[in-house]
């Protein structure tokens, strides 16, 4: 019988870290509460809707070794103004690190492949920030 391995769930892990923490924006002069999200909401016109700042977490995908196994997850922040990456910049910096003990599970550890910046979006109030993780974990 072939024993298949359990990974950590790495994206409920990054949502346990980023859902409801507090990130300072000097944009707002004060500490904002980060809500988030795997699909982002929307109303009926495709608007995304209050409350920002919003993280967008993606799917993971990477690779796999013989001890870990180490995955990419992209995390989008829309926010208005200078807010998306200040508030982007602030998650990173709480979450990269070593050793991570989530309600989802451990992380050995949590890498930025690609810093925060800001990209393109199409709305009047909103911008949009992103960055690349890599999470290493181990099975279960």
């Amino acid at each position: 019988m072939i024993e298949a391995l359990v990974f950590p769930d790495t994206r409920s892990a990054v949502f346990d870290l980023i859902h409801n923490s507090r990130h300072y924006s000097a944009a707002a002069g004060k500490l904002l509460d980060v809500r988030a999200a795997y699909h982002l909401p929307a109303d009926n016109y495709g608007a995304l809707l209050p409350p920002f700042p919003l993280a967008h977490i993606f799917p993971p995908v990477g690779t796999e070794g013989f001890v870990d196994r180490v995955e990419r997850i992209v995390v989008e922040v829309y926010a208005p103004g200078e807010q998306a990456v200040q508030v982007l910049e602030s998650v990173r910096a709480s979450i990269v690190g070593t050793d991570l003990d989530t309600p989802s599970g451990y992380l050995d550890r949590i890498d930025c492949d690609v810093t925060p910046s800001d990209v393109p979006y199409q709305s009047d109030t909103l911008n949009k920030a992103t960055m690349t993780l890599l999470v290493t974990s181990r099975p279960l």
